[in-house]
């Protein structure tokens, strides 16, 4: 009895060891030492590439002749970074130029100084460097966030940096005219994602021009009433006049309800 019990003692011993050596494999896969400490990446997606030897956290885009190197500034053809220590792979293409890439969620990320020292919080985008990102500084088609600094005074030298994947376009202009730009912008940017953020753009786009004419339609009833009534009665022409500015009021603040809600559409 006690040789059985023993038996399975030993059994049950060997299960934990195999148990725990397999979750410290998927960990040590994971993460990754860094400045925030172990980073969790994210899930990655086989992927054919048209380069060989690509390194990790390179930035992929697609273009009319397959997936490369991404080469041009704030590109708005991304599709994400390579990332050969993800957490989960994705079944797709395995071949001698197939990379897995992340596309969102935390990734290392190859980056330069070359368009400004990077600070933790600024937003990422594409660059002449072929698979390196840099500093956001105008609006554009950007790849997220840095969850780091990275402070190199060369910009030649390139390095990777943690950095939370959010790919979409950023407006750094003002909110109100800004909103207006990005519609018009935005409509006609090729991005990876197809028609449905097209469609999104659309019917912002559409929203604003439809909150312009309803105003401006308001506006020329408004004025021609308040003029046909300052004709009839010019004794009452300060409470026509404090009409006229209500109305005038009132178109104003449904254009500004339109760019609102275009801007929150674009937003979504």
């Amino acid at each position: 009895m006690f040789f059985v019990h023993k038996k399975l003692y030993i059994a049950f011993t060997l299960l934990l060891i195999i148990f725990f050596t397999f979750v410290n494999f998927v960990f040590a896969q994971s993460s990754n030492n860094s400045s925030l400490g172990d980073v969790t990446l994210g899930v990655a997606k086989m992927v054919e590439v048209k380069e060989k030897d690509i390194k990790d956290g390179s930035i992929i885009s697609s273009t009319d002749n397959g997936l490369v190197l991404s080469n041009s500034s704030y590109d708005s053809l991304v599709i994400g970074v390579v990332a050969r220590d993800a957490a989960i792979l994705l079944s797709g293409k395995y071949s001698a130029t197939a990379v897995p890439v992340i596309s969102n969620g935390q990734v290392y990320m190859l980056v330069s100084s070359k368009d400004g020292a990077i600070k933790k919080g600024d937003l990422l985008t594409t660059s002449v460097i072929p698979g390196v990102g840099v500093k956001a500084i105008k609006s554009g088609y950007v790849l997220g966030t840095a969850l780091e600094d990275y402070t190199e005074p060369d910009p030649k030298k390139v390095d990777k940096i943690v950095v939370d994947m959010n790919l979409h376009y950023f407006n750094s202009k003002p909110a109100f005219p800004g909103s207006l730009t990005d519609i018009f912008k935005i409509a006609l940017l090729p991005t990876k994602e197809g028609p449905t953020p097209i469609f999104k753009y659309i019917v912002a786009a559409a929203v604003v021009m439809g909150s312009f004419i309803l105003g401006f339609l308001t506006f020329g009833r408004t004025a021609a009433k308040g003029v046909e009534a300052l004709g009839r009665n010019p004794a009452a022409k300060r409470i026509i006049y404090l009409g006229i500015v209500f109305n005038v009021t009132i178109v104003v603040a449904i254009v500004l309800v339109g760019l609102t809600v275009a801007f929150l559409i674009l937003r979504l």
